[in-house]
Order: C-alpha cells, then sequence, then structure tokens
C-alpha cells in the first residue's frame, strides 16, 4: 500500500518562482543554522499571528523554543534580506527529520490528521541514527485487486426522494436514534469508529430478534471513546446472536484482516435500514461526531456542543438507492468474511508508542442551532463510492468547476501531494483555486489539523489564504455550490480519502437542501472559524 517517499513527490512550501532565491541564501548560510541547532531548514513563509503571511522566508525548524532564549531564537530577523520564520516541530515532525526510517515505517498507519508535511527541498541539519530505527516497516500484507458489486451502478438518480438534513452536534444524535428505532427487518451497516455507549445501546435495543450486517474498521482510539471497536464486536456477538454477520474491513492495517483491498481505512459511515431508507454521513458513531446531547431541544446542552464535532448527515428515504449502498456494504462484508485472520497479525505499531498530539484551539460559542429539515422534493442524486475509480473525483470535480457565483467547503483538511498517482487529487485542489481566480465566492473552512505548515503548502501551489478560516472540531467534508446542490461525503481531503479508502457521499442537487447546510456553513463561518491555526 505505501508508495516510495522519493523526493521528488514531496511539496513545495512557497511558490516555485521563490525557491531558488532562498534555497541560495540557506545554502550560503548553514553553518548559521547548524550553530543555533536548527533541525532543518526549508522555503516557506513568514507567519504573523498564527497565519501564513505572503511573504517568503526561510523556515527553520527546532525542536523546542524557549521564552529563554534559546539559541535557535536568537537567529537573525532576517538573512541576506530573508526573512527567517522559527518554527517548533510537533512531536511526528521531530521523529521524521531526527529518524526517518522510524517515521516512513508507521507513516501509512497514522490518521492522516497527524501526519505531518514533507516539503521539497527541505535541508536536515542534524544526523539520522545509524543503529536500530525506534520503529521497522512491516511487511505488506497480501493485495486483493478492488471490485465493487456485480450489476450494481454508480449512475445518478432522478425522481422524487424524501430526504431529512441534520447536522451534529446540533441534532445528530437525536435524528440517528430515531433512524434506528425504526427499523423492522434489519440494518445492513459501514463504519470507521463504533465506540459510543449511548450508541450501541440504542442499536442492540433496536435490532434485538432482527439482523445486523457490519464491517468495521480499527482506527486508533477515539480520545472520547466509552469502549474499543472490539468491544463494540463483542457487545453486539452477546446481544444479537444469530442475528449478527460481522467482519473487520479489509484495509491495509486492520491487524484482523489477512488481505487488504482499501489503502489505510475503511471509512465509511453509511447504515441501510430495510433496503428503504440510509444514513449517510461525514460522522461516525463516537461521543465526539454523535454526542448524546440535545441543544435545538435543550438549551442547557448548548456548553456541551462547543466541545463536540461539526459533522453533516442526511437520511434518504428511497428503496432503489438504498438498495445500491445496501448491496455495496453486502459485497464489502461477503468479501472481508472471506479474508479474516484468527489472531492479529501484528500489522499495527501501538498507538501508545507513538508520539502523537491533541490538537485544540479555543472552542467558540454556537450562536443558533439547527432543527432537522425534512423535505420531500424532485432532485437528482448522484452517489458516491471510493475507491471506484473516478467516481467520487470526476464528479466532485465537475461539481466545482460549475460553481459560478459561490463555493463553500467545509472539511477536515486539505493535505496536497506532489506523487503522480494523487493527479485526480490535486485536480480537485486545482479547481478550487481556478474558481477563487475566476472571481467566485470561494470560502474554505478547515479543522485545527489543518496546520500552518499545510496551510503554506497550499498557498504555494495557488490559494488564497485570505477566504480560508480555521475551527475547532470541524470534522464534516461537505461542499456547497451556488446555493442548489451540496456534496455530503466521508471522504477527507487526502489522496487516500479521495482516491483509495473506502467512503461514501451524495452530491444532491436540489436549491432547499443546498440552502439548509449553507446556512449551517455560513453560521460557522461568521461564528466559530477564524484565521488562526497551529503548527
Amino acid at each position: 500500500m505505501s508508495r516510495s517517499d522519493d523526493a521528488r513527490w514531496r511539496v513545495e512550501g512557497v511558490a516555485a518562482e521563490d525557491r531558488p532565491r532562498i534555497d541560495a541564501v540557506i545554502m550560503s548560510n548553514l553553518a548559521v543554522f547548524q550553530n543555533a541547532g536548527v533541525l532543518a531548514v526549508r522555503a516557506g513563509y513568514k507567519v504573523a499571528d498564527g497565519w501564513p503571511t505572503r511573504e517568503p522566508a526561510i523556515v527553520a525548524t527546532v525542536e523546542r523554543r524557549s521564552d529563554a532564549a534559546a539559541e535557535a531564537d536568537r537567529l537573525p530577523e532576517r538573512i541576506d534580506g530573508v526573512a527567517v520564520d522559527v518554527r517548533q516541530a510537533s512531536p511526528l515532525k521531530v521523529l521524521e527529520l531526527t529518524d526517518p526510517a522510524s517515521y516512513d515505517a508507521v507513516v501509512e498507519q497514522l490518521p492522516a490528521e497527524q501526519r505531518v508535511p514533507r516539503f521539497a527541498g527541505e535541508r536536515v541539519l542534524v544526523e539520522t541514527p545509524t543503529a536500530q530505527a525506534l520503529f521497522t516497516a512491516r511487511p505488506p500484507k497480501p493485495r486483493l485487486p478492488y471490485e465493487g458489486p456485480a450489476g450494481v451502478d454508480l449512475t445518478p438518480v432522478e425522481g422524487e426522494f424524501t430526504v431529512t438534513c441534520h447536522a451534529s452536534p446540533d441534532a445528530g444524535w437525536p435524528t440517528l436514534s430515531t433512524f434506528l428505532a425504526a427499523t423492522k427487518e434489519g440494518l445492513t451497516l459501514g463504519l470507521y469508529d463504533f465506540t459510543s455507549a449511548h450508541v450501541l445501546t440504542a442499536v442492540k435495543a433496536a435490532l434485538a430478534g432482527k439482523r445486523l450486517d457490519l464491517v468495521l474498521d480499527h482506527p486508533p482510539r477515539n480520545p472520547t471513546a466509552d469502549q474499543t471497536n472490539d468491544d463494540t464486536h463483542s457487545a453486539l456477538v452477546d446481544a444479537l446472536g444469530s442475528g449478527l454477520r460481522f467482519a473487520w474491513a479489509l484495509d491495509g492495517h486492520d491487524p484482523l484482516a489477512a488481505v487488504a483491498i482499501f489503502a489505510n481505512a475503511y471509512h465509511i459511515k453509511v447504515a441501510v435500514r430495510d433496503q428503504q431508507a440510509f444514513w449517510l454521513s461525514s460522522g461516525n458513531w463516537n461521543n465526539s461526531n454523535q454526542p448524546d446531547i440535545d441543544p435545538v431541544n435543550n438549551p442547557d446542552d448548548a456548553s456541551a456542543a462547543k466541545d463536540r464535532d461539526r459533522d453533516w448527515h442526511v437520511i434518504v428515504q428511497r428503496p432503489d438507492l438504498s438498495r445500491t449502498f445496501a448491496a455495496y456494504l453486502e459485497h464489502d462484508l461477503a468479501v472481508a468474511a472471506e479474508h479474516q485472520a484468527e489472531t492479529p497479525d501484528g500489522t499495527l505499531v501501538a498507538a501508545e508508542a507513538l508520539p502523537l498530539e491533541s490538537l485544540r484551539l479555543a472552542p467558540r460559542a454556537f450562536a443558533q442551532f439547527f432543527e432537522p429539515r425534512t423535505f420531500t422534493r424532485k432532485m437528482r442524486i448522484q452517489p458516491l463510492l471510493t475507491p471506484d475509480a473516478g467516481v467520487y473525483s470526476g464528479a466532485v470535480l465537475d461539481l466545482i468547476r460549475s460553481a459560478s457565483e459561490s463555493l463553500y467547503i467545509q472539511t477536515q483538511y486539505a493535505h496536497p501531494s506532489g506523487h503522480p498517482d494523487d493527479s485526480r487529487f490535486m485536480d480537485l485542489l486545482r479547481a478550487v483555486i481556478d474558481r477563487q481566480q475566476a472571481g467566485v465566492d470561494v470560502r474554505l473552512i478547515f479543522s485545527q489539523w489543518q496546520r500552518i505548515s499545510y496551510l503554506q503548502q497550499l498557498q504555494a501551489v495557488g490559494f488564497d489564504l485570505a477566504h480560508v478560516r480555521i475551527q475547532q472540531g470541524v470534522h464534516n467534508k461537505g461542499i456547497v455550490c451556488d446555493g442548489t446542490s451540496v456534496l455530503i461525503s466521508s471522504q477527507n481531503w487526502s489522496a487516500d480519502g479521495v482516491l483509495r479508502n473506502r467512503d461514501a457521499g451524495l452530491i444532491i442537487e436540489q436549491p432547499e437542501i443546498a440552502q439548509y447546510f449553507q446556512a449551517v456553513f455560513m453560521h460557522d463561518w461568521e461564528n466559530l472559524a477564524h484565521q488562526h491555526a497551529l503548527d
């Protein structure tokens, strides 16, 4: 699953026309940085008040900045006329710079938001270990080629639909719990993370004496988890018995998958009820994405909402489209069931052994909570599954390119890639830049995981960061185009998320539905998001 980390595929940290001049200054002054204890230097942008400016700079990365005037902090503000920007490395960036073999061994196992950007032309100024690395690469799993279910396609569906629109933390759990309780025969479910006790209790009650078909992943433990995914599986076995058909997902790092189809995550969030209706979301069944609160109807829950994640969800009542998603999930289950490992295969490095961190901005108070709204209208819906070739990337590229007035994107992060295998993902980023340059009202909200260094990479490839903001707790992956079409999905904007993992989404062409989610976006833009990012 992993690809060579050849330096040619790293991403620029500054506009290409500025890099030669900065590189020349760096090479002429390497001793200055080495004597100051700098870990690495590269071309980038000066940062002011937690936001990249447009001034090209030498970025000097240090292991720890000190208020007591550490040597690195005494670097001159400018060298040969070029600004010097001293940045403190994250724990994983320190690992990548000081023990690159270890970082390369574990990078594919890391949650994408934790991965550090790799920069073209970054010069490491410390010696790397010649002895055994801290972590060693595991042999890749045997690969199975991806195939979708036979006879099922993902062509758009037109006609009358009933769609319930809602968001978390406003009304996610009250709406989902009602959906689950209405199950008459069974549920077909594909999930990344199922670690919430209140959701588990509701599923056991709703599915007692009925059927649950479930494919589940093995992600790192969510900080808000009540139990592990293994605990959830055991509880469902005890509660449902023969009513449960279950398999661990066939992704490259699931310890109970004997082979791999998906790169590093079975990241889908879809539940099909009785082959008649389905719930589709950007959010998992954990306490950060589906908190047990109801701030729409209970003002006392407003303060708890600040500490939970923003996600968008829909419930679609339409048998033919429900059967499409069920067919994909049942196919995933059937294939995975044939390739389960009897014991964990040791492919995962324990999360406790990795220098992961919890990145957090001070949350802001909601000005409004949005009630669920149900629309029964004629509309056109495009189902999106990855890694089905070209489906998500093609449809979302067309959606972005169609924007003539406004394009509002709220997503956890966008991590540029220089690898040629990732060109279809980069096409999406370039299309957003094109819409900015065409004068369309383009606004982007990222989570706190869109670090300053990733913002610099976006600016280097052409993004105008004046129309970008950061919001604590964004887990959404949505787009509203011209107030007439909306994307609700689980695909993060990384190359794996767009191209290689199992994810699901919908593009709904219906103005009232698009404007429902546009109102949520604008609330967040005006009240919760601001121009301040973290390293």
